[in-house]
């Protein structure tokens, strides 16, 4: 072989070499190019270090999806915006911009199409840790946004749980019987009308009852049963723990509850919790009969007006002439809270709902703000701002801003007391600067004295005039 001829194959070897080098090395470079696409793979393993992951090439061109960094960079149109990214739009170019947050791992998810992916900001390789957070990321969102695998999920679910039904053959077989809350109380009303049941007995029943008797269709179903009209008859038991109990019940059976209420009023409750008023001598049964009265004529115009004709306001004044301050300040509760009923539907019966308006010409049959200034209640409120109990307290001042049109000149009495809780509630405040409840006190005792000012300065000038 002649010299020339060994040099042109070295030649040739070095150049092969070189080419090989350049092809390996373009490999590399488009191997890390992050615009491929990771694709799961379903298994049916929940385990995801089991799962498959596959690189293929994207149809969607690197230029459509923003690789966020920390610094702002101008949003592309038609770029695929990762999830996560601080975005603001520049007022001087009119430029959407976006870059990542602070603290951010730099691992973004964006989502074009049918197409999802993954942004490594940091570095374009992904460990395997990387890999199975984004099939995670991947997994969920499929499911939460295709409804058909959350259709799927409820089937299994079923599959996998068993029904009411079910159960009870299951438990048939072992002796046990599960009752639903119409049966338990459909029970408890027949054990409740036997003649021969004990007082022990009787309480129990009375207080599961209570019990159940909270949910709305409960009540309903109870009345419906008969259960009003058993209830009414114990109204006027010798034992005062069977009256308390009675009256209980039936405040909570009437709560927000109309059907139940219309029954009540029917069965003719509503005359024995006034005679109960009057008659009881028990602290504990006439609170629990306020209780139940208020749930009965709360929200119900007829009930109130029925509760006005039956000589309602003039049996709870009798009961100020009794020392419990808690007793009158759930009455003056009661009363206020009737009062904003008719204040608020006055304030929406020009609406053109017919129940609202229906409702607001209810109400201005009901004359309860005249009647109570008839009968000289404003007198009363004053009296009542003497007691230390700060929640019964901020109830009567709340009952006077409500009648403070009404009892102005009664009022103006208390101007010194409303000054000195003012000055209370204020050092209150001051020291408690982390809660508003003292400061909101405050401003409520503030905007009461300033109407009563006026009407101070009204009555000075009215006696220089004599």
């Amino acid at each position: 072989m002649s010299l020339g001829r060994v040099k042109t194959m070295q030649y040739f070897n070095i150049l092969s070499l070189i080419l090989f080098c350049l092809s390996c090395y373009w490999l590399v470079v488009h191997t890390d190019n992050p615009n491929g696409a990771l694709t799961v793979v379903n298994t049916d393993d929940e385990d995801l270090s089991d799962a498959t992951i596959e690189v293929e090439e994207e149809n969607l061109d690197s230029k459509n999806v923003f690789y966020p960094t920390n610094e702002w960079q101008t949003i592309k149109p038609g770029q695929t915006i990762p999830r996560g990214l601080h975005i603001r739009l520049n007022l001087k170019t009119g430029q959407k911009e976006a870059k990542l947050m602070e603290g951010d791992d730099g691992m973004k998810y964006w989502k074009h199409g049918n197409k999802q992916g993954m942004v490594n900001t940091d570095r374009k390789l992904f460990t395997k840790e990387q890999l199975k957070k984004a099939l995670k990321s991947f997994k969920a969102t499929k499911i939460d946004q295709d409804p058909t695998l959350s259709l799927g999920k409820e089937k299994q679910d079923k599959q996998k749980f068993r029904t009411m039904d079910e159960l009870k053959e299951v438990l048939k077989d072992m002796n046990m019987d599960v009752k639903t809350d119409l049966q338990v109380i459909r029970g408890l009303l027949d054990k409740y009308r036997h003649m021969n049941v004990k007082l022990e007995d009787k309480l129990s029943i009375l207080e599961d009852l209570e019990y159940y008797l909270h949910q709305i269709d409960n009540a309903v179903n109870f009345a419906d049963m008969g259960g009003m009209e058993d209830l009414v008859k114990d109204l006027n038991a010798s034992d005062s723990q069977i009256r308390s109990e009675v009256v209980l019940v039936l405040g909570t059976a009437l709560q927000s509850n109309p059907k139940v209420q219309v029954k009540a009023i029917d069965s003719g409750v509503i005359q024995h919790l006034m005679r109960m008023v009057a008659v009881e001598t028990s602290h504990t049964v006439q609170s629990r009969v306020l209780y139940a009265l208020s749930s009965l004529v709360r929200h119900f115009p007829y009930a109130q007006k029925r509760f006005l004709e039956l000589g309602g306001l003039t049996t709870l004044k009798n009961l100020f002439q009794k020392p419990s301050d808690k007793l009158k300040v759930k009455i003056v509760t009661l009363l206020n809270d009737l009062l904003l009923e008719q204040h608020y539907a006055e304030k929406h019966g020009d609406v053109k709902e017919k129940h609202q308006k229906e409702k607001y010409l209810q109400y201005k049959k009901i004359p309860l703000l005249e009647i109570l200034k008839e009968q000289g209640w404003c007198e009363f409120l004053p009296d009542l701002l003497q007691i230390s109990d700060l929640d019964s307290r901020e109830k009567v001042i709340n009952a006077m801003k409500t009648l403070v049109t009404t009892c102005r000149q009664t009022f103006v009495s208390a101007h010194k007391s409303l000054q000195e809780i003012k000055s209370e509630y204020e050092a209150l405040s001051e020291k408690d600067t982390d809660d508003s409840y003292y400061r909101d006190l405050f401003h409520s005792v503030d905007r009461l004295l300033k109407n009563l000012n006026m009407v101070g300065n009204e009555h000075s000038s009215n006696k220089d005039e004599l």
